[in-house]
């Protein structure tokens, strides 16, 4: 019986250096894009927030007596 030896070659021997850079870049931006999204929706949440509390202590509950 012969004995055979395949070697496959890793990620590391078929990506560049400089494939790798560019992908760990380019995965940076986009969470720094997401993380821009998320904090604009937040910003206008208290924004909301704030309003509602506005208008919560302009309501008044008047009394009207009925005869």
């Amino acid at each position: 019986m012969k004995e055979v030896k395949i070697k496959v070659p890793t990620p590391d021997d078929v990506v560049p250096e400089e494939f790798k850079i560019h992908m760990l870049n380019a995965a940076k931006e986009f969470l720094l894009a997401f993380k821009c999204l998320v904090e604009d929706r937040l910003k206008k949440l208290e924004e909301l927030e704030k309003e509602f509390a506005k208008h919560a202590e302009k309501k008044e509950v008047k009394r009207i007596d009925i005869d």
